[in-house]
């Protein structure tokens, strides 16, 4: 899968010159310089060291490059260059230039619990997805996003190394961690998320990703598939009814519980309802 906004543009550029200029080709195959004409012999940089040519300057070269025509100032890439590898596989999903532009909306399961096909779910509800180039992202699953309700502060425990991916959630004045079970080799955070850290659970599969890494050999171990998950979440919904409801006298109707149902909780309940559902469990 490539980004939509991933383009290519064939360019020229001089060999002999000190500072390479790349010219983007017009339409038709021609770009707007003189290197292509006879008047190629009246350029300084040939000049200095002349060799023979015919109709075009034998310093022109021509080469195909790659651009994000989502970005605001166009920066040509040569396909060697690594940069913009996450945009020819599936990582360009999490890219912010993406994001903004594109504004893909996450998918929706059965009473609003997505679960996308594409990612491999651990029990404690946290999600990774591992491609084509090589990377791999990791966050909380729309079930415990939709627990937990909106966050007010993400701090992170290891922002690089192979460790088992950690971060803690600050929700109602509450500081809750949330650890991705297997470890990976980890180079990057989302620290967008520190501005707007909401995303964290109204984005969970998009702008809310927290952790961005190497896979290691154990890093999809004994994980959940996307059929498994479904089974999951069917039983956890009962649980956290029968878990929300403990006490109250109420009866049990079968629904799904409230957005941000955490929140409603004083700071005992609440810790009790995350170390229950969201604590990381050897798998």
């Amino acid at each position: 899968m490539t980004c939509p906004f991933l383009k290519e543009a064939q360019v020229k550029y001089c060999r002999g010159a000190s500072v390479r200029k790349l010219i983007p080709l017009a339409v038709g195959g021609k770009a707007e310089e003189k290197c292509s004409s006879a008047e190629f012999v009246d350029c300084p940089v040939y000049r200095m060291n002349p060799e023979e040519g015919s109709g075009a300057c034998p310093y022109l070269r021509e080469t195909l490059m790659q651009y994000c025509a989502a970005a605001p100032v166009t920066k040509l890439v040569p396909y060697s260059e690594s940069m913009l590898s996450r945009c020819g596989a599936g990582g360009f999903r999490y890219c912010e230039l993406y994001l903004a532009m594109a504004h893909p909306v996450e998918s929706r399961g059965a009473d609003d619990i997505a679960l996308p096909n594409w990612l491999l779910y651990s029990p404690n509800h946290m999600w990774v997805d591992v491609s084509e180039d090589g990377t791999c992202h990791a966050g909380v699953d729309a079930f415990l996003a939709r627990a937990l309700g909106p966050i007010d502060r993400v701090s992170y425990i290891w922002q690089h190394g192979r460790h088992c991916p950690a971060a803690v959630l600050t929700v109602a004045g509450t500081d809750l961690e949330v650890v991705f079970p297997n470890p990976l080799l980890l180079t990057k955070c989302n620290l967008y998320l520190r501005a707007n850290p909401a995303r964290v659970t109204s984005e969970p599969y998009t702008g809310g990703w927290l952790f961005e890494g190497v896979p290691l050999p154990e890093t999809t171990r004994n994980l959940l598939t996307p059929d498994e998950a479904r089974a999951h979440v069917e039983a956890e919904k009962h649980r956290m009814n029968e878990f929300l409801l403990a006490g109250s006298g109420t009866a049990n109707d079968g629904g799904l519980f409230a957005p941000g149902a955490a929140r409603m909780l004083d700071r005992e309940r609440m810790l009790a309802l995350f170390h229950e559902f969201f604590v990381k469990r050897e798998l």
